[in-house]
């Protein structure tokens, strides 16, 4: 009893609020360093954008070389990385990439880099739980849960936004939610934000006040996610493209990181809003500082700069200018259409971070935690929805994106690859019962074999399937009075089967739909063959997707 309440009491409180402590100060470091270095720019500019051109060529070129030099993967630190480092590698974070990347993204924002913060502060708070972890040899059967912990504390402590960290930990990195998962998840993420809270201050991201949202309005939502679409896709397809270009010409790379640089640079020099994180541009934003034709071109601007920058190699979050890309976005918008393009202007933000993020219940989760904006939750959700819907709509597969990836099967990796798999090796030999089967009988072969699904078909016979068996459904049993209840009556009727034919995405659909290891398959008249064994078929795509 003892034992079982001193366990308790260290997954659910000690080790949550350690992690999360660890978390809070990474996020305190994180803000003095990049304070420090806005510090040290503005001691050698004096703050005038001329030196924007000037230095940033070289913190782009420093930036590269030392990753280069020092890194075995000096490639950028994302979400989907983290994600699949805690949810499929179980850890493995590398301490040094961490502690350089963050090092190398406060330079760059000090600098004005157009760069966000949350790939860098995410990926310092998994080091920091994995070497708690590892130091105190605490249960690795639970390791994902403590470093999702640290991921999100550290998000949570950034960005003064609790709920939106713990969702960020649910949606993207562990994919499912459960109180031995949940409680840890707030007692970190909570503990983060008042240490933060205590050394960074009390306030929000970016001030914007008090707005309302008319009827008229709401038809025209449905643009901003036209707009977050078209951004997300431009993003993805520029930075694949260079991302090819930047292999091909990897000897030389250097010279091009240079070049991107100056044209950074000089992008600020005319625009010195969209320099670094953009918070505080954001909030004179909102206080209409702005003309709107002079928005739509910072807007423009700034997603220059951040795909010139991300293409050339540089560290650095693209949260942050997804927000500041969409606000500004939004903000014209609005006002084109002669509506009050604040309200716009916030919808728009929400916008395209779930477009770049793939995560539009989180996304707009963390704009409403970050503004207090809870009177425009209903545009902000229904938006960032509709964005996702767009992006995904042309290949229905994507919409499993993240349920996928927590299985080891990365979507984009699959498509890309145009892998193909033979479903035959995969199919095993499970027998049949018959709908008129005692249920006593299926009870034995629980009992004796491993399968936890059993295929019902109609007669010997005609061998048609009618329905699948489980043991859950045994429960059932018991509702009836007697001892006549035979397999049709618990069985789930004209159950998914899939056959020979089935695209391999169709079935992805229903392993991410379903928690099941076996799928029925039969022929074009419905006559059963087999099962298809998914925990195969997954460690065939994963592995493929890994060559």
């Amino acid at each position: 009893m003892i034992k079982r309440a001193l366990h308790q009491l260290n997954h659910f409180f000690l080790i949550p609020i350690t992690v999360g402590i660890l978390g809070g100060f990474s996020a305190v470091l994180f803000r003095r360093m990049i304070d420090w270095s806005k510090g040290l720019f503005f001691a050698i500019s004096g703050g005038n954008p001329i030196h924007y051109p000037l230095l940033l060529p070289f913190i782009y070129l420093g930036s590269h070389w030392i990753a280069k030099k020092l890194l075995v993967s000096p490639e950028n630190v994302t979400v989907d990385e983290i994600a699949k480092k805690i949810s499929i590698e179980r850890g493995g974070f590398n301490p040094k990439k961490g502690l350089l990347v963050l090092t190398l993204t406060s330079m760059n924002i000090g600098f004005g880099a157009p760069v966000g913060r949350e790939g860098p502060i995410a990926k310092l708070g998994g080091v920091l739980s994995e070497l708690f972890v590892k130091a105190f040899k605490i249960n690795r059967v639970n390791a994902p849960i403590y470093l999702t912990c640290g991921v999100s504390s550290a998000i949570a402590a950034t960005f003064n936004a609790p709920v939106a960290a713990v969702l960020f930990g649910i949606e993207i990195i562990l994919g499912r939610i459960n109180n031995y998962i949940l409680i840890p998840l707030v007692v970190s993420s909570g503990t983060a934000t008042l240490i933060a809270r205590e050394y960074i201050g009390n306030f929000p991201a970016f001030f914007v006040p008090h707005l309302v949202y008319t009827e008229k309005e709401v038809p025209f939502f449905p643009l901003l996610a036209l707009f977050a679409a078209a951004v997300t896709v431009i993003t993805t397809l520029f930075l694949k493209n260079l991302q090819r270009i930047r292999f091909a010409l990897r000897h030389v790379w250097s010279r091009w990181v240079f070049v991107a640089g100056l044209t950074v640079g000089t992008i600020l020099f005319f625009y010195p809003e969209a320099a670094g994180v953009g918070y505080h541009s954001i909030t004179e934003l909102f206080m209409e500082r702005y003309s709107v034709a002079e928005a739509g071109e910072v807007a423009l601007a700034k997603l220059a700069a951040v795909l010139i920058s991300f293409g050339s190699g540089i560290f650095g979050g693209f949260m942050a200018p997804s927000i500041f890309i969409g606000a500004f976005g939004g903000y014209f918008i609005g006002g084109s259409l002669g509506f009050d393009p604040r309200v716009f202007g916030l919808v728009g933000s929400a916008a395209v971070l779930a477009g770049i993020s793939g995560a539009p219940f989180r996304s707009a989760l963390v704009i409403i935690e970050l503004t207090h904006s809870y009177q425009l939750i209903v545009p902000i959700l229904f938006t960032a929805a509709l964005t996702n819907y767009l992006l995904n709509a042309v290949r229905e597969i994507q919409f499993f994106k993240r349920s996928l990836f927590i299985k080891g099967i990365d979507i984009e990796k699959l498509i890309e690859r145009k892998v193909e798999v033979e479903l035959p090796r995969h199919i095993v030999n499970v027998k049949p019962v018959y709908e008129n089967t005692h249920v006593e009988h299926i009870r034995e072969r629980f009992l004796k074999e491993k399968e936890r699904y059993l295929p019902v078909v109609n007669n010997p016979h005609e061998n048609r399937l009618t329905g699948i068996v489980s043991i859950r459904d045994l429960r059932l049993a018991y509702l009836y009075d007697g001892h006549e209840v035979r397999v049709k009556d618990i069985m789930t009727p004209e159950p998914f089967a899939v056959t020979l034919q089935t695209p391999v995405e169709e079935i992805l659909k229903t392993v991410a739909l379903l928690e099941v290891n076996r799928v029925p398959v039969v022929d074009k008249g419905g006559t059963y063959i087999g099962m298809l064994d998914v925990d195969s078929l997954v460690k065939e795509l994963f592995l493929k997707t890994q060559q």
